[in-house]
C-alpha cells in the first residue's frame, strides 16, 4: 500500500496533508522502507525467537516500534513528530531489554534510553521555539515561512538543538556509546535499529532542511559532525574482532557519512544512503551467523601494492564517472556536487581493489571494471531517482566549494588511502601508531556494565 502511494505522489505531486500526516514522497518512500525492513524482520523472528519465554511480548514490541516509526515518518503536526520520536526510542528501549533478568542488557537499555532522553528534550525545546516564532504547528508551513532577522537567532539556535538531537538518535561522536553498548540485544533488534531506527537522525534533518540550507553555516556544522564520525566509525570497525561490533562501527561511520552529505546541501542524497544503508545492513545482521560460520574458513593469501592500488584507481575513476553519468552531476562545476563524486570514486577504488587482490591481475581487472561501473550506475540512478521524487520539497541545494569542504574531503582521503597500501601494517611497530590504537581500541568498547564478563552473569 505504501509503494501504491509513493507511486501515486510521483505521478500526482500536489502535497496532501490530512489530519497532521504527510502524504509528500519523502514520508511514503520512509514508509516503504519501514514496512519493508520490519517485515523482513517479523518473519525472520518467527524462527529466531521460537522457544523464548518473552515471545508474544518481544512481537508486541515490535510492531508497536513499526507503528511509532510509521508515525515518526509520516507527521506533519510538530507535536505528533515528537510523539513518533518519543515512542519510537522509548520501545526501542524495551526491546533492548528483553531480557530484563540480564543485568548487562538492562544497563544497555538504561544507557540507551539516557542518551534518547537528551536528544527528545533538545528536540522538544527546538520544536517550542519554532512553534512560537512561526505561529504554526505544521511542519510543511514551517519550512516555507520567511523569518525575519529579529527571529533569526531563535530559530538557529533551535536548528542547533535539532542537530543535537540527531545526532544522539544516528550515533554521532560523542554519542555513539549508547549504539556500540546494545549489541547484546537480540540479533532481529539489532538488525530494525541498524537497519532503520538509527537513521531517523537524518530524516529528521532532511525535514527541515529548507531552513538548513537558509544557513551555510550550520551545514558546516554538519559536514564537521559528519566527518569527525565518519573517519572515526570507519577506522574503529577495522580493529574489532567482534563481528556485531564491528557492525555496530560501520552503522556509526555510514551514519557519519549520511550526516556529511547533509552538510553538502545533498539531502536527497543522504535519504538514498539511508534506502541503501538500511537494506545492506539488516542483511548483514540476520546473516551474522553464517558469517561468523564462514570465517572459521582459512583466509587465502592476498597480493597487493602500487601496481593493483594503480588499476583499482583506474577503475574507480570509471565508477565515479558512471555515478556522474547516472545521477547527472556535472563534475566541473566547483561546488559539493563534486565532493559526492570523490567520495564515489573511493568506493569505487576500494571495491576494485578487493577485487584485483584476489586473484591474477589479468583475470580479475574486467570484473573489476565491470562492478565499478554496474556499482556506479546503480548508485547514482539511485540518487538521481530520490532527488527527482523530492524535487518539490526543495532540498537538493548544492552549495560552493569553500576551504573548509576541501579541508574534510583531504581528510577523509589521507585516512582511507593508507588502508589499500597497507601502510599501517609497516607503520605498526612505531610507538605514534601503538598509541592511536590502543586509543580507537578503547574508544570503540561497549560500556563495562553492559558486557558479561562470565557466564554466570548471563540469566536466560
Amino acid at each position: 500500500m505504501a509503494v501504491l502511494a509513493l507511486i501515486d505522489t510521483t505521478l500526482n505531486p500536489g502535497r496532501v496533508n490530512v489530519a497532521g500526516f504527510q502524504g509528500d514522497a519523502l514520508a511514503w518512500l520512509m514508509a516503504t522502507l519501514v514496512l519493508l525492513v520490519s517485515g523482513i524482520i517479523h518473519q525472520f523472528s518467527l524462527r529466531y525467537m521460537a522457544g523464548d519465554r518473552a515471545y508474544h511480548r518481544y512481537y508486541v514490541n515490535l510492531s508497536l516500534v513499526t507503528a511509532s516509526a510509521l508515525l515518526l515518518v509520516t507527521a506533519d503536526h510538530l507535536l505528533l513528530l515528537l510523539v513518533g520520536w518519543g515512542l519510537s526510542n522509548g520501545l526501542l528501549v524495551r526491546l533492548i531489554v528483553h531480557k530484563s533478568t540480564w543485568k548487562a542488557s538492562v544497563e544497555s537499555g538504561k544507557l540507551a534510553m539516557k542518551t534518547f532522553v537528551a536528544g527528545f528534550l533538545c528536540l522538544s525545546v527546538a520544536v517550542a521555539l519554532l512553534w512560537q516564532v512561526s505561529g504554526t504547528v505544521y511542519l510543511h508551513q514551517l519550512v516555507q515561512i520567511e523569518l525575519t532577522a529579529a527571529s533569526s537567532w531563535p530559530v538557529t539556535v533551535a536548528l542547533l538543538l535539532i542537530i543535537i538531537g540527531a545526532m544522539t538518535q544516528s550515533a554521532q561522536w560523542p554519542f555513539q556509546r549508547w549504539l556500540i553498548s546494545s549489541l547484546n540485544s537480540p540479533t532481529p533488534v539489532s538488525a530494525l535499529m541498524h537497519a532503520g531506527l538509527v537513521s531517523g537522525g537524518g530524516l529528521l534533518l532532511a525535514r527541515f532542511a529548507p531552513l538548513y540550507l537558509a544557513r551555510p553555516e550550520l551545514l558546516q556544522v554538519l559536514l564537521v559532525v559528519g566527518g569527525l564520525t565518519a573517519v572515526t566509525g570507519t577506522a574503529w570497525k577495522l580493529i574489532q574482532n567482534d563481528i556485531k561490533r564491528m557492525l555496530a562501527c560501520s552503522t556509526i561511520g555510514q551514519m557519519g557519512f549520511m550526516f556529511m552529505q547533509c552538510g553538502l546541501g545533498l539531502f536527497p542524497a543522504a535519504i538514498a544512503h539511508i534506502c541503501w544503508h538500511g537494506l545492506f545492513k539488516a542483511f548483514l545482521f540476520l546473516n551474522t551467523g553464517s558469517a561468523v560460520e564462514g570465517n572459521r574458513k582459512p583466509t587465502p593469501v592476498q597480493s597487493g601494492g602500487w601496481p593493483v592500488w594503480l588499476l583499482a584507481g583506474c577503475c574507480g575513476l570509471a565508477g565515479a564517472y558512471s555515478f556522474a553519468t547516472m545521477s547527472h552531476l556535472a563534475v566541473a562545476v566547483a561546488d559539493t556536487t563534486l565532493l559526492l563524486t570523490g567520495f564515489a570514486f573511493i568506493a569505487a577504488t576500494q571495491t576494485a581493489y578487493t577485487v584485483l587482490q584476489s586473484g591474477s591481475l589479468t583475470s580479475r581487472i574486467i570484473p573489476a571494471i565491470a562492478l565499478t561501473l554496474l556499482a556506479g550506475a546503480l548508485y547514482g540512478l539511485s540518487v538521481r531517482t530520490i532527488e527527482s521524487l523530492l524535487t518539490p520539497l526543495a532540498i537538493w541545494s548544492p552549495q560552493p566549494l569553500t576551504a573548509l569542504h576541501l579541508i574534510v574531503f583531504g581528510v577523509f582521503s589521507l585516512t582511507w588511502l593508507p588502508i589499500p597500501l597497507k601502510l599501517p601494517v609497516t607503520g605498526q611497530t612505531s610507538r605514534v601508531w601503538q598509541r592511536l590504537y590502543v586509543r580507537a581500541l578503547n574508544g570503540s568498547q561497549p560500556h563495562p556494565r553492559t558486557t558479561t564478563p562470565t557466564r554466570n552473569s548471563y540469566h536466560y
